[in-house]
């Protein structure tokens, strides 16, 4: 009877840990992609509210607010793509941390 339940406790730690690592690989595949695409989305955000502002301009009042609202809308959405870039290489640290539950392990952990 005690056998069964110490090999159910080690098949369930197993499985935490097994949890644990597939929930870092995918943390690590989503810092890549975000790192890698929304500055791209961010430049491509920047330079359209750049052509919205500019084209706006040519345009009676009306147009010409709601130009100057989508350029806007644009810039803010670019700032905040260039913020989350910055961010998750910190976020994906602090959350693979507390997946695996090590607080000491130092550097970056995507990179095994």
């Amino acid at each position: 009877m005690i056998l069964v339940g110490v090999v159910s406790a080690t098949s369930a730690s197993a499985a935490v840990t097994t949890m644990a690592s597939a929930i870092r690989v995918g943390l690590c595949y989503f810092k890549i992609l975000v790192t890698g695409v929304l500055p791209t989305l961010s430049l491509i955000l920047f330079l359209f509210a750049g052509l919205a502002y500019a084209a706006g301009q040519a345009f009676g009042a009306e147009t010409k607010a709601k130009a100057q609202g989508w350029a806007m809308s644009l810039l803010v959405g670019g700032i905040i793509g260039i913020v989350l870039a910055v961010l998750a290489p910190i976020l994906v640290q602090i959350f693979v941390t507390m997946a695996i539950g090590n607080v000491s392990m130092g550097g970056d952990v995507c990179v095994s």
